[in-house]
């Protein structure tokens, strides 16, 4: 990661209206049940903890307690990059199987064995990392 390297594009856009192009060309609707989408650190985090499950067929897909529904996971800009994002789960991700909604501003490091039920936000005004420490929480703002 070097902030100072050449621009790279994301071509999204550009293939939609290219694909226009051809004749006869049609949209295919993928559901979510055939992949995990990851476009922030924050899908990660989900799909690394227990929302998530690799099916026999070696499929991600998220875990059938989650009636096809994911955690929405919102960490701020200090977790933008995968070595960041190491920082706060360094023993690996929560579960959030039943987390609804999780929320991280400011440093933290979560522990191995942390639970998240419901909606959770971590909150740290402080330069200094706070440990979430083994347990459940559940609907808290920490």
């Amino acid at each position: 990661r070097d902030k100072k390297s050449t621009k790279v594009l994301q071509l999204e856009t550009a293939m939609g209206a290219a694909i226009a192009s051809f004749s006869g060309a049609q949209a295919i609707l993928i559901p979510r049940t055939r992949f995990a989408p990851v476009k922030t650190t924050g899908d990660l985090l989900a799909l690394k903890s227990d929302a998530y499950e690799v099916t026999p067929e070696h499929c991600v897909t998220l875990a059938p307690e989650r009636k096809g529904v994911p955690p929405i996971i919102k960490l701020d800009g200090s977790y933008k990059f995968c070595d960041q994002l190491a920082t706060l789960i360094p023993d690996g991700a929560p579960s959030l199987l039943r987390c609804t909604k999780l929320t991280v501003e400011g440093p933290f490091v979560i522990e191995s064995g942390v639970v998240f039920q419901g909606e959770v936000k971590l909150i740290n005004p402080s330069d200094q990392p706070r440990t979430v420490p083994a347990g459940v929480y559940k609907d808290a703002t920490l």
